[in-house]
């Protein structure tokens, strides 16, 4: 059956999405309210080799994508006697690819035709007319009629509170800070085909950092930009105070780059300086415009209601470092065509919408056992064993039978 589908969102998992569903037969139409362009958004991100591949395979993003092969996840931590690059007593390998957010959303903007993608038009309201149909409402006080809407936009999605009103986000008391900085910029970069864990030896959190193509797509050495990234607990009393930009302007979520306080910036550079390897902490120091993420959870009791869904981070919302974001909006797609080939509309909704809880809530046991290791209960990294260490991975996180970028030992 061929549908009419609107998609709210033209972020990655919007374009994903109309690119899948377009290919599939379906009528595709992608609001996105942003008046310009999406390039710039984000810094680096990754997603596993298994799914790299089947992106290429189905001519989802380009085989000559740049990007970098990460081969294992080194655990570091700053002591007296390795103060420059850290003491490492384990590490774990990886299948993962990184890459630019900027390119990954370009390759698949390209796919999208631009007569099925609106720019700069804002959904303003959504209304079910009976069972079988939603109206989108724009802003300027036009509508359009569709089969199916999915919503795409965001950790903050406004379509969720159509799903599922019941749901809010949960704030996890701490924050993702955040920045991009030129290798040419740093001198002798210890990171390889690495992606490091990096606990505070005397502060609650962890970082990491990793390397992903230059602007232009380079991946020569020299040319590399290192895409680092710093998780620092912030409770949420203190909300009022962080959150306001260098213009006094209260932030909601995030503060993007450039935005932050000079006093805040100059705060958390020293606080990594005293927690980070020597190294790491001149890398944060030298990086201008960081930027800052509040880190929230979301769990859904369904992502169908009526003709409504929900894909990507409107859906369930796992903290970053799962690394699922690319994942899921994919699967959630996926998973869509899956269950309208087996059954009516309203059936393959009902089914699907299950299944992509029970995904979503694998994602977030993922999260919740990563927001353990990493986070609040991190083992003692100046004084474990390599054995240790590879020990209580073992016993702090499983990765679900659907996900996992770790790859055998």
């Amino acid at each position: 059956m061929r549908l009419s589908i609107g998609i709210v969102g033209g972020s990655i998992a919007g374009c994903s999405a109309a690119i899948l569903l377009s290919r599939a037969g379906h009528d595709v139409s992608v609001f996105e309210r942003s008046r310009g362009g999406l390039v710039g958004r984000g810094g680096g991100i990754g997603t596993t080799g298994v799914l790299w591949e089947e992106l290429v395979s189905r001519d989802i993003i380009d085989s000559g994508m740049p990007h970098f092969k990460a081969r294992e996840m080194p655990f570091i931590v700053r002591t007296e006697d390795e103060p420059a690059t850290g003491r490492v007593p384990h590490a774990i390998k990886l299948d993962l690819r990184a890459f630019q957010w900027t390119e990954l959303w370009g390759q698949l903007r390209r796919r999208v035709p631009d007569s099925a993608y609106h720019q700069g038009v804002a959904v303003e309201w959504v209304e079910a007319v009976g069972s079988d149909a939603v109206d989108l409402i724009f802003e300027d006080g036009s509508a359009e009629r569709f089969d199916l809407v999915l919503f795409a936009d965001g950790y903050r999605s406004a379509g969720r509170r159509h799903v599922c009103p019941e749901t809010d986000l949960q704030y996890r008391d701490y924050m993702l800070w955040r920045g991009l900085l030129p290798e040419s910029a740093v001198d002798d970069a210890p990171l390889g085909a690495d992606i490091p864990r990096l606990s505070y030896s005397a502060l609650k959190g962890n970082a990491t950092a990793y390397f992903v193509p230059g602007a232009d797509g380079s991946t020569s050495v020299g040319e590399r930009v290192i895409n680092w990234a710093c998780y620092i607990p912030l409770p949420e009393a203190e909300l009022p105070e962080f959150m306001v930009d260098r213009e006094g302007q209260a932030r909601e979520g995030s503060i993007p780059p450039g935005a932050l306080r000079p006093e805040e910036d100059a705060r958390l550079k020293a606080l990594m300086a005293a927690n980070l390897p020597d190294w790491y902490g001149g890398m944060v120091e030298r990086t201008q415009d960081t930027f800052v993420q509040l880190i929230y959870t979301a769990r859904l009791p369904a992502y169908a209601n009526g003709r409504m869904g929900l894909i990507g981070d409107a859906g369930a919302v796992a903290p970053p470092f799962t690394g699922s974001g690319v994942f899921k909006g994919y699967q959630n797609v996926q998973g869509l065509l899956e269950e309208l080939d087996r059954a009516d509309v309203d059936s393959a909704l009902m089914r699907w919408s299950r299944l992509q809880v029970r995904l979503g809530e694998h994602l977030l046991a993922l999260g919740d056992q990563m927001e353990q290791a990493f986070i609040w209960d991190s083992i003692d990294l100046a004084t474990a064993s390599g054995d240790d260490v590879a020990a209580w991975w073992k016993a702090a996180v499983t990765f679900p039978e659907e996900f996992t970028y770790q790859a055998e030992e």
